[in-house]
């Protein structure tokens, strides 16, 4: 059943972060580039084991989709195993029940700066500075970005005024060097977004995903 509220049923205040998706393979693991997978995936959507820390059909699976969609491959059968959270869906990868885990930069950052996992390539819309050496698929040829974006609602009915007051004070927030430690050490990216340019974003991303939900059979 489909979640029947929306950001209609808040007040938005404003969009905060980006944290754009990583597809993220074991130290150990013999497969060096996300060319690689992508050859396998279309050769046949099943030979690659793919771990998300969520239900098909969520962020986690919508991403890889997105990803090898654009590849050629048919985004329908891939072989997507959901586990219920990140923490588990990095054990399945570091056990080898999986191959390849999509998630979240901000997840996977400090384990590939510590050389436990590699990253083979992210969704942002060019290479980052907190981890320089990671290409995107934009770079790679193929014409995919995708980022999950993070911000802060009010209760229904908020007065307009503490709403801006609210977006202000998330606004100065990003001069701070207490914010930037906390950015750089998740890998996130800022994207502030406020008032009606963020009501506009929530409708354009409504859109953006349900056609793609719609595209892999989620949605009718």
């Amino acid at each position: 059943e489909v979640f029947p509220y929306s950001f209609r049923d808040l007040t938005p205040i404003a969009s905060v972060i980006a944290d754009f998706a990583a597809f993220v393979v074991r130290a150990e693991s013999p497969i060096e580039k996300w060319e690689e997978v992508v050859e396998s995936v279309v050769d046949d959507p099943e030979s690659i084991r793919i771990a998300g820390g969520s239900v098909r059909g969520d962020l986690d699976h919508i991403a890889v989709a997105m990803a090898l969609k654009a590849a050629g491959a048919n985004a329908t059968e891939l072989l997507y195993i959901p586990y219920d959270a990140g923490g588990d869906a990095m054990a399945g990868l570091l056990s080898g029940e999986t191959e390849i885990l999509s998630t979240g930069l901000g997840e996977v950052l400090g384990m590939a700066k510590s050389g436990q996992v590699r990253i083979l390539a992210i969704t942002a819309e060019e290479r980052m500075q907190d981890i320089p050496d990671v290409p995107t698929l934009v770079e790679l040829g193929y014409d995919v970005t995708f980022a999950n974006w993070r911000g802060f609602f009010g209760a229904p009915g908020l007065p307009d005024a503490t709403a801006t007051a609210y977006a202000e004070l998330l606004e100065e927030m990003y001069d701070t060097p207490e914010w930037e430690t906390v950015r750089s050490r998740n890998g996130w990216s800022n994207l502030y977004k406020a008032g009606p340019d963020f009501y506009s974003f929530l409708e354009e991303q409504e859109e953006v995903i349900g056609e793609l939900m719609r595209e892999l059979g989620f949605l009718e």
